[in-house]
C-alpha cells in the first residue's frame, strides 16, 4: 500500500474539483456582467439576477473546496501504529483513509473509502490495533493492517 499514492490521487481529485469550480464561476460571471446600457429585454435582469445567485453558491462551494485542500494538505501521511488521523486501513472487507472525506476511489487494485474523524464509522475505531475488531450497520471489520 503506498500512502503517497493515495495522498497524490486526494490531493489531485480535490484541485480538480476547485479548478472546475473555478471555471463555472468564470463561465458564469460572463452572463453577470451585461452590458446594461444595451439591453432591451427585462428578461436578461431576470437572467442576470439568476446567473449572480448561482455564482454565489458555486463560490461558496469553491471556499469549501479550497478549505478542503487546506486540511487535506495538513494531514499526516506518516506511517501509524493506531488508526487515527492520516492512516490507511486495511480491513477484510474495505480499505478505510482516515482524516478526509470524500468519494470512494481507487489506486490501483485497491478501493479507498476515505472517511472525516467525524464519521459515525471512525467513532468504532479510532484507536484500534492491527487484529482488533468493530462492528458498524451489522458488519463486522476485522483490521488487517494499518499504514
Amino acid at each position: 500500500m503506498n500512502k503517497n499514492s493515495i495522498r497524490e490521487k486526494m490531493l489531485s481529485h480535490q484541485q480538480t474539483i476547485i479548478a472546475e469550480l473555478s471555471q463555472r464561476i468564470s463561465s458564469l460571471h460572463t452572463m453577470v456582467d451585461i452590458d446594461e446600457e444595451s439591453t432591451h429585454d427585462p428578461e436578461d435582469y431576470s437572467h442576470q439576477f439568476e446567473s449572480q445567485e448561482l455564482e454565489h453558491l458555486i463560490k461558496v462551494q469553491l471556499n469549501k473546496a479550497k478549505s478542503g485542500l487546506q486540511q487535506l494538505e495538513s494531514i499526516d501521511f506518516n506511517p501509524k501504529n493506531t488508526i487515527t488521523t492520516g492512516s490507511i486501513v486495511v480491513t477484510d472487507k474495505v480499505v478505510f483513509f482516515i482524516g478526509f472525506s470524500m468519494v470512494p476511489f481507487k489506486v490501483g487494485t485497491d478501493k479507498i473509502v476515505s472517511i472525516s474523524i467525524n464519521s459515525p464509522i471512525y467513532s468504532l475505531m479510532a484507536n484500534k490495533v492491527e487484529g482488533d475488531q468493530f462492528t458498524h450497520a451489522g458488519n463486522s471489520f476485522t483490521v488487517e493492517k494499518i499504514y
